[in-house]
C-alpha cells in the first residue's frame, strides 16, 4: 500500500474558508490529477459526482468533455444494535442504494462519503460505488486520518470545487451537521478488496486521498 506525504500541501483543515476573507483555501490533489488523466483518453467519459452538490465542479468537468451526473449523498444510519436476550424480530433496514444504473461510470468522485458512513455500513456504500463503475473505472475518495481518537463527531459535510485538474477547494455545505466517523486505513483497505487500490496518499493535514480501480471481470 502506497503512502506518500506531500510536503508542499498546507497544514490545517482541508479547504475550510479563511475567517478573515471568506475565500476558500485551495489544496493540491494528485489523486484527482491521476484519475482525470487516466480517463481523458476515453470518448466522453461518464463521471458521477457523489456528495453535496457543486455546480462549478460539474461545469469544470463537462468543459473537458465529460458527461457529469451529480447526486447528493445521504449516508445510511448505523445498523440497529441487537440487545442480548432480546428475541424480537430484527428491525428491517433499508439497503443503501445509489440511484444509478450498473456499469455506468468511468469515475466516481466520492469525496468524503466514507467519512460520514458508519463502520457497519461502509462495505455497503463502497459496494454501491463499485456497482455503478464500468470495467477499469475509478473511485476517488477523501478521508480524515485517525489522530488517536476513534470517537465520532458532528461535522458539516464539505462541498468540493475542482479548481484545476490537480487542485481542490472545500467549503461547508450549509449548516446541517452529520456524524463524521473515523475509519482506520486497514478498515478502508478491507472494504476496497474487490477493487485494485492505486494509492492512499496521506497529506500533511492528515487527509487521505484514496484512489481505487475497478478490476476487469474474470472470464469464465
Amino acid at each position: 500500500m502506497l503512502f506518500r506525504r506531500k510536503s508542499h500541501d498546507r497544514v490545517g483543515t482541508v479547504g475550510l474558508p479563511r475567517a478573515a476573507s471568506g475565500a476558500a483555501d485551495v489544496r493540491s490533489c494528485p489523486s484527482l490529477a491521476k484519475a482525470l488523466k487516466r480517463i481523458s483518453t476515453r470518448v466522453k467519459p461518464q463521471i458521477l459526482d457523489l456528495g453535496p452538490l457543486c455546480g462549478s465542479t460539474a461545469v469544470f468537468l463537462a468543459n473537458r468533455g465529460a458527461r457529469v451526473c451529480v447526486e447528493g449523498f445521504k449516508p445510511p444510519p448505523p445498523l440497529p444494535k441487537k440487545i442480548k436476550g432480546d428475541d424480537a424480530e430484527p428491525v428491517a433496514v433499508e439497503r443503501f442504494c445509489i440511484d444509478q444504473p450498473t456499469d455506468e461510470f468511468d469515475l466516481v468522485l466520492g469525496w468524503e462519503a466514507i467519512d460520514f458512513t458508519p463502520p457497519d455500513r461502509l462495505e455497503e456504500v463502497v459496494g454501491e460505488m463499485k456497482r455503478v463503475l464500468r470495467e477499469n473505472g475509478l473511485i476517488l475518495m477523501l478521508s480524515r486520518n485517525s489522530t488517536g481518537s476513534r470517537k465520532p463527531v458532528r461535522d458539516v459535510p464539505g462541498r468540493f470545487r475542482v479548481v484545476a485538474e490537480d487542485r481542490l477547494s472545500r467549503e461547508p455545505a450549509g449548516a446541517e451537521t452529520s456524524t463524521r466517523w473515523v475509519h482506520l486505513t486497514r478498515e478502508i483497505e478491507r472494504v476496497l478488496k474487490p477493487l485494485s487500490v492505486q494509492g492512499i496518499h496521506l497529506q500533511r493535514d492528515q487527509t487521505r486521498e484514496i484512489l481505487a480501480l475497478s478490476k476487469p471481470a474474470k472470464s469464465s
